[in-house]
């Protein structure tokens, strides 16, 4: 009878582990789904985007403008100081936006083209947000266009690159 009593007793016991076991598992699959979920999660604030990335919530022309700018700023690498400032400079020039605003403004666009596809795409994207926002004339697309060269110029002259951004603002604009 003791024999039986033993078998018994680690019979449970084992049943007991296993269960523990089991538990601790699925705890620690639900804590894992959970972060996988908060991972992949955007920015809280941020609209639901129609093509899945930040760019596509783009609707404001001022801020399709300035992702522009920061496009042609950075086709050859990083911002420069000077390319920041003429940024900054034209934001409250042509938009009549405080210092605080202008970064506010700067600091979006940014967070919008952190992952964000090769220039080309980028900037053709942003030309059509431009193009087709209500009140946006030829005298604005002649604006953009004089911003933009601003921006490529603000540390010497122009490269290839520069143009070839630019370019694809003026076919798209019609400023050819």
């Amino acid at each position: 009878m003791h024999i039986l009593l033993a078998i018994f007793g680690v019979v449970t016991a084992l049943a007991l582990w296993y269960h523990r076991i089991r538990m601790i598992s699925s705890a620690a699959r639900g804590s894992y789904r959970a972060a996988r979920g908060i991972a992949g999660r955007t920015r809280k604030g941020t609209p639901p985007t129609p093509d899945g990335t930040p760019l596509g919530s783009v609707t404001d022309p001022r801020q399709a403008a300035v992702i522009m700018m920061m496009q042609v700023a950075g086709s050859h690498g990083a911002l420069s100081d000077r390319q920041d400032t003429a940024i900054r400079d034209e934001i409250k020039a042509h938009f009549g936006y405080s210092e605080m605003d202008a970064e506010d403004l700067i600091a979006k666009a940014g967070w919008a083209v952190r992952n964000a596809p090769p220039p080309q795409r980028v900037m053709a994207r942003m030309s059509d947000v431009v193009i087709h926002a209500p009140g946006m004339g030829p005298k604005e697309f002649d604006d953009l266009c004089a911003m933009l060269e601003n921006v490529a110029v603000a540390d010497g002259r122009a490269n290839t690159n520069h143009r070839d951004l630019i370019q694809i603002w003026r076919r798209k604009a019609g400023l050819n």
